[in-house]
């Protein structure tokens, strides 16, 4: 797994943040104040994705096979498609499914990024690339509600 400098930031601030929280007494702000922080780096993750969607070009790729995960229950196709500008193109899809939903040998309209032609999602499936963000800010919201409401009942 590689860490990136990013990582090493927010794990730092959020460090921080509890450290600071829990010694003037108030750890539940403390976890809201990350809670905060988290919707704010995630709700711009989603810019970066939908901004990089809105300018993807459409081409049809070939499904070549399969990329498997280590434990063997996760899935990633292996797609080779030509750019605009000519260049072929072998790029694995970078969202895990749980089973092989295409054939190999498909062909599949696809849309890449012009800027990163490695970088691409299939076609109508646009959410798969900003679910997991979402996923994470409503769970987030939800635990750091109940966390202020019991804040409160003391």
């Amino acid at each position: 797994m590689k860490v990136s400098i990013i990582d090493i930031v927010w794990s730092v601030v959020s460090m921080i943040v509890l450290a600071v929280s829990y010694l003037k007494g108030h750890l539940i702000y403390g976890l809201l104040i990350i809670y905060a922080m988290m919707f704010v780096i995630f709700y711009i993750h989603i810019l970066k994705i939908r901004k990089s969607i809105s300018e993807s070009i459409a081409v049809y790729g070939e499904i070549t096979g399969y990329h498997t995960e280590k434990t063997g229950k996760g899935f990633c196709p292996i797609v080779k498609y030509t750019t605009e500008d000519g260049r072929e193109i072998t790029s694995i899809y970078t969202i895990v499914e749980k089973k092989q939903r295409y054939e190999t040998g498909t062909e599949i309209m696809i849309c890449y990024d012009p800027e990163k032609p490695m970088s691409f999602y299939f076609a109508g499936q646009e959410d798969a690339l900003t679910s997991t963000y979402y996923r994470f800010i409503i769970i987030g919201g939800i635990i750091s509600a109940i966390l202020l409401i019991l804040s409160q009942i003391k």
